[in-house]
């Protein structure tokens, strides 16, 4: 179960199929991902999550680099369900659409914070949606077009012969980043707050032909981690991939985390700590680290940390600790 986060936060690994994409159109990658401040190595590390923002901007920079709108649909269209990670349960496990979008439900509340996937199930229709949990501050087409795309195919290779594109309503917030009557289906404006498709609730309980998934891969035990959950800890996650910027006052952070500066110091104040302590405690732990399980020279982990010269460094990691750095690695380290 999700627990409630003040930062509404996404596993960074989910975008990987838009940089694939990219790449396949032989499109500049890197230079889309460095305009939301990203670098490919940070994209394959299942273990980052970044604020909901992050994603949208770069699905909107890509579709822009592109310069095709309906760039996001094609990555949905052939979104490999085997190994993005919300599917790889259920495309494994489920014998129809029901159990396929609960599986679904279920897994994507451990990827992101920062929506929720609901399904409403009545006699006549029944309703899949995801509600973001927070208001945008750009209109996330490219975000909904993708979740439109990979929702639609699924409605169709699951209800196979059945499948009728006229007892199927589309809601999304930008009918513009798809095509008119995408796969035939009835398109319809809405807000910034998600999506909604809804089908016929006899398609629920349509057996799925196997030949319908791709073979199941799975994932490695281990290979992701937990979601942040409470909001320092989200905090510092955010944080603590731009411990290297020398600028990291309250405004900044509060714009990486998309609140307003006086939200952040208010929600701060509530949990009783500041944004200095914040920082300095995430820059004293990877000092730390990098000094007890590197070989990294002090002048490489004083400009890792944004500090301007070795010198400043340590006399900063002097206060926190009672030792210059050399003196805590000699003291401290194993071998």
């Amino acid at each position: 179960m999700l627990h409630k986060t003040s930062i509404p936060l996404v596993r960074l690994s989910l975008i990987q199929p838009f940089v694939r994409e990219l790449d396949r159109r032989g499109l500049p990658a890197d230079s889309v991902l460095a305009q939301s401040g990203l670098v490919r190595d940070t994209v394959l590390d299942n273990s980052i999550f970044v604020p909901a923002i992050v994603v949208h901007r770069f699905l909107e920079d890509v579709a822009s680099a592109a310069d095709d709108p309906y760039f996001a649909v094609r990555v949905g269209e052939k979104l490999d369900w085997s190994s993005w990670p919300p599917m790889v349960e259920a495309v494994s496990m489920a014998r129809n659409l029901v159990g396929f979008l609960v599986r679904f439900i279920r897994a994507a509340s451990s990827e992101s914070s920062s929506a929720r996937h609901e399904l409403d199930i009545s006699a006549e229709y029944s309703v899949f949606r995801e509600k973001r949990m927070t208001e945008q501050e750009i209109t996330p087409a490219q975000n909904d077009a993708f979740t439109a795309a990979y929702t639609l195919s699924l409605l169709r290779r699951a209800s196979g012969p059945i499948w009728d594109a006229e007892q199927v309503r589309l809601t999304v917030c930008d009918v513009d980043a798809l095509p008119k009557r995408y796969m035939g289906v009835h398109i319809m404006g809405g807000d910034r707050l998600g999506i909604a498709v809804r089908f016929p609730s006899a398609w629920l309980v349509e057996p799925f032909k196997r030949d319908t998934f791709l073979r199941f891969y799975g994932k490695k035990e281990g290979e992701a981690g937990g979601l942040p959950t409470q909001f320092l800890d989200a905090l510092r996650h955010v944080v603590a991939s731009h411990v290297h910027e020398s600028e990291l006052g309250l405004a900044t952070v509060a714009a990486l985390v998309g609140i307003s500066p006086q939200s952040l110091q208010r929600k701060l104040r509530a949990d009783g700590t500041t944004l200095t302590n914040v920082v300095r405690e995430l820059k004293k732990s990877q000092a730390i680290d990098d000094l007890l399980r590197t070989n990294r020279s002090i002048g490489d982990i004083s400009s890792a940390l944004g500090f301007d010269n070795p010198t400043s460094f340590t006399r900063a990691f002097k206060t926190w600790t009672g030792l210059p750095p050399r003196e805590y690695r000699k003291q401290h380290r194993d071998f």
